[in-house]
């Protein structure tokens, strides 16, 4: 259970930012949604692996405690994809 919560409830959450990122961005010649997508393709993989390999390191931490860590880690990537998306509109890139 540790595993699907740790790594799978960041991957939903990542996904879903990215699919907002994108929609929000589509249209008006911006490379946002292209920009997101292709921090996307590298960003969660790598977070799915860094979770996956933190969760069985950690084998005496609770679950809770598990989800926490990796929900934090699982929030950079959204992180970065916001602040893309509001570095071009507020600087017109």
């Amino acid at each position: 259970m540790r595993y699907v919560a740790g790594i799978g409830i960041p991957l939903l959450l990542q996904a879903l930012v990215t699919f907002i990122v994108i929609a929000a961005g589509s249209g008006g010649g911006s490379f946002v949604g292209l920009g997101a997508m292709l921090l996307a393709l590298i960003g969660i993989p790598v977070t799915a692996i860094v979770n996956g390999i933190q969760i069985r390191s950690r084998p005496d931490r609770s679950g809770f405690a598990h989800v926490v860590r990796s929900v934090s880690i699982g929030l950079i990537l959204p992180a970065v994809q916001v602040a893309l998306a509001i570095a071009v509109s507020v600087f017109r890139l």
